[in-house]
């Protein structure tokens, strides 16, 4: 193990060895026993983790438990931006999701259309101007049904 990597393990791990990965332990231990710097790296780091274990946190009030827990999903009364009390799926702002629905078929169906005008060329036919009766009927396609 380099000295480097030693401090680099001395940063992540804190000062004990028994946290650290298990296949860098014995390595470790050797570099300590036969260098000065690495008691040094260590000591360091044992004030470091001192200091962190010092360190206190302070509780959260029950007040902002509870008020987190209140603003959970699926926990008390929900409400919107206005402070209203919102029940069910339906809340401001809901429609304008069907509103953007709305708003996106039509814009496909605008696009749709003007990609057929520039791809079918003026006065061709498309097939769908004949009458589907006439074009059934009159070309001879006519059943006869006076044996039934």
């Amino acid at each position: 193990m380099t000295p480097e990597r030693f401090e680099e393990l001395a940063d992540a791990w804190g000062a004990e060895l028994r946290r650290w990965p298990d296949a860098e332990r014995a390595d470790a231990q050797a570099l300590l026993e036969r260098d000065a710097s690495a008691r040094v790296v260590l000591a360091r780091a044992a004030e470091l983790d001192s200091m962190l274990d010092a360190s206190v946190v302070a509780s959260p009030a029950a007040a902002l438990i509870q008020a987190a827990l209140a603003g959970a999903p699926g926990q008390g009364v929900k409400r919107g931006r206005t402070g209203q009390r919102r029940t069910g799926w339906w809340w401001p702002g809901t429609w304008a999701a069907g509103v953007g629905l709305v708003g996106a078929a039509a814009a496909g169906a605008l696009v749709f259309g003007l990609a057929l005008s520039v791809i079918v060329p003026p006065g061709r036919s498309t097939g769908m101007d004949r009458d589907w009766a006439a074009t059934t009927f009159d070309a001879g396609n006519t059943a006869d049904w006076s044996d039934e």
